[in-house]
């Protein structure tokens, strides 16, 4: 009786080092970037071209249209509302995937200043974000290009944690 006691307390203090190593190991990849390709149909330095595209891409390739309530700003490229940025202090503009660094497909207007590796002061017209090198951007790629030739990816890196 007493071993099998033993075994049983042996049995679950390995399983507790076990999900608490894994727990670890979870946290190393939070609070930090991953890389992500970006499908861009169209980058300019003018919002209303940018918003444009983004409305007939939207149209032409039966994606939803989310421009996340994002408002052109002079000097920021784009921003929330400002009691959206009471928090953060407004202007305040969060690229899309930023914090939770999501696969998603439907298309936006970002602002390249937002995103590692990109020219700066540019609307970007994005039709989805996939995981580098993926089936998934492969596919909507081929797609997106029979009605939007230009269209290609690039990789970037999205913040993956907290916001605050």
């Amino acid at each position: 009786m007493k071993l099998k006691r033993t075994l049983r307390l042996m049995w679950l203090s390995a399983c507790i080092l076990l999900l608490n190593t894994f727990g670890v190991l979870a946290q190393d990849n939070y609070n930090t970037e991953v890389p992500k390709d970006i499908i861009i149909l169209c980058s300019t330095n003018n919002y209303n071209r940018a918003l444009k595209v983004a409305k007939q891409a939207a149209s032409h390739l039966h994606k939803k249209l989310d421009l996340r309530h994002l408002k052109p700003h002079k000097e920021f490229g784009l921003t929330m509302s400002e009691s959206d940025c009471a928090e953060f202090g407004y202007p305040c503009y969060f690229a899309r995937g930023d914090g939770n660094a999501f696969n998603d497909s439907y298309i936006s207007i970002e602002y390249s200043d937002a995103y590692k590796g990109f020219a700066k002061g540019y609307y970007i017209v994005v039709a989805a974000i996939t995981n580098v090198k993926s089936a998934s951007l492969k596919k909507q790629l081929l797609a997106i290009n029979k009605v939007y030739p230009d269209a290609y990816a690039k990789r970037t890196y999205i913040w993956f944690g907290c916001m605050h």
